[in-house]
């Protein structure tokens, strides 16, 4: 027959222990260790717990109670700190002092020893998830060997005539059940301190992430700008210097030829004549390269005459439906260089009659959208310019699509992040 004492006390720690996983579950995300008013109202739940397993004790006479308080208090001093103990402990005290008897004075100085002594292994203790059941198993018998010499000492002084018959039927599960107990519970909250360093180390491993992320995007944003910047210096140049001079040279020549006149030598006609051409031809190619660099009609008066521009020179028939807003340079050019690259793919493979270019801009994005009524099948996987024009994109975080079925023409479709439209227009470098 398994002795009274025992039994009860068996079921009080297992009340304990359940109390304790449905805490534990109910608060899985709940951190209450961040401020002091968290830690006291864990203080305060914890105290909670305690009352609802000395609701259930063992009671060998009025007045004289043995439950698995103690144990709640050891594990509350080593994991949770002071303030929360001294919360539980207030609430579990003042319990216990409502509940009176003779043995009150005892049961309270055990709760404040118990309590003590796992804030004092707390401070000893430097990783507490590093804790094993067995660290935990000898903590628990250390504790209450030192709570059984209290009791003992102070129920001869309190409660002679009840002492050490009490104490005869209580010290074997004081010190078989409540060792376990502590061991079991404390592994329950080592485990949940695992989880949160696992958790906790993930977070930052994720903010890490996130942040070289950014920094790769903000790099690869950079270097868009950058690259903007170096075709404005190039189309500046040639603007300035090569197209320039080949003007000059075509007119030159021009002079020259009509010096000769008619009455001179033939061969010389030709040549002035055949050089004058060139330079004409050299100068629309140059004018076409630095078009295709960066066009200066786009640096000085945005992507709705940049566009309109391409459209006329596209031999498909183009219709253009572009507001007047300005954006970032960076911006301006991917959209610019998206549709230069659509209405080529038009021009050359589409065997189009017509084509659409929507630009639309909103508050956080600008929307483009180029449609033909071409024979379709367009994949950008398939050609270097449309891939090479979303990477463009995804370094401004924006997106391309492409629906293109065969036979039913094309349609690409682009969203680039941008600020508010700049009322302003964006000055020429």
């Amino acid at each position: 027959m398994i002795d009274l004492p025992l039994q009860v006390l068996v079921q009080n720690a297992a009340l304990l222990l359940a109390v304790a996983v449905v805490f534990d579950a109910v608060t899985l995300r709940v951190t209450f260790d961040r401020t002091r008013i968290q830690q006291a109202i864990a203080g305060l739940l914890l105290g909670v717990i305690g009352i609802s397993i000395m609701l259930t004790p063992w009671q060998f006479a009025p007045g004289i109670f043995f439950d698995t308080r103690t144990v709640l208090l050891n594990i509350v001093g080593l994991f949770f700190g002071a303030i929360p103990t001294v919360a539980a402990l207030a609430v579990m005290i003042a319990w216990r002092i409502a509940q009176g008897g003779p043995a009150a004075f005892t049961g309270i100085v055990g709760m404040l020893v118990a309590a003590g002594l796992g804030l004092y292994w707390r401070s000893r203790q430097h990783r507490l998830e590093d804790l094993s059941f067995r660290d935990l198993y000898l903590f628990g018998v250390g504790t209450h060997l030192i709570t059984l010499v209290q009791v003992t000492s102070l129920m001869f002084l309190t409660v002679p005539d009840s002492a050490a018959a009490a104490l005869g039927r209580y010290w074997i599960p004081l010190l078989t059940i409540y060792p376990v107990a502590t061991a079991l519970l404390g592994v329950l909250l080592v485990a949940r301190l695992r989880a949160r360093r696992l958790a906790d180390a993930n977070a930052r491993l994720q903010g890490q992430v996130e942040a070289q992320l950014e920094e790769v995007r903000a790099s690869r944003a950079r270097i868009v700008e950058a690259g903007d910047r170096e075709r404005r210096r190039v189309e500046r140049d040639l603007h300035d210097g090569a197209q320039q001079r080949l003007v000059s040279l075509s007119l030159e020549l021009q002079v020259a030829r009509r010096a000769l006149g008619d009455g001179g030598d033939p061969a010389v006609r030709r040549s002035l004549d055949r050089a004058a051409e060139e330079a004409m031809t050299a100068l629309a190619e140059l004018r076409d390269l630095a078009l295709g660099i960066h066009p200066l009609i786009l640096t000085e008066a945005g992507i709705g005459p940049a566009v309109e521009s391409l459209a006329d020179r596209t031999p498909v028939e183009v219709t253009v439906d572009v507001g007047a807003e300005r954006y970032p340079p960076a911006v301006e050019g991917a959209a610019y260089f998206l549709i230069s690259e659509a209405l080529t793919n038009v021009t050359k493979y589409a065997n189009a009659t017509r084509a659409i270019v929507r630009v639309r801009g909103s508050a956080d994005q600008l929307n483009v959208e180029i449609e033909d009524d071409g024979v379709g099948g367009a994949d950008s996987r398939s050609g270097s310019g449309l891939r090479g024009l979303a990477d463009r994109l995804a370094a401004l975080d924006g997106t391309l699509t492409i629906v293109s079925p065969v036979g039913g023409g094309t349609r690409i479709s682009a969203r680039i992040p941008t600020i508010h439209p700049m009322s302003d227009p964006v000055p020429a470098l």
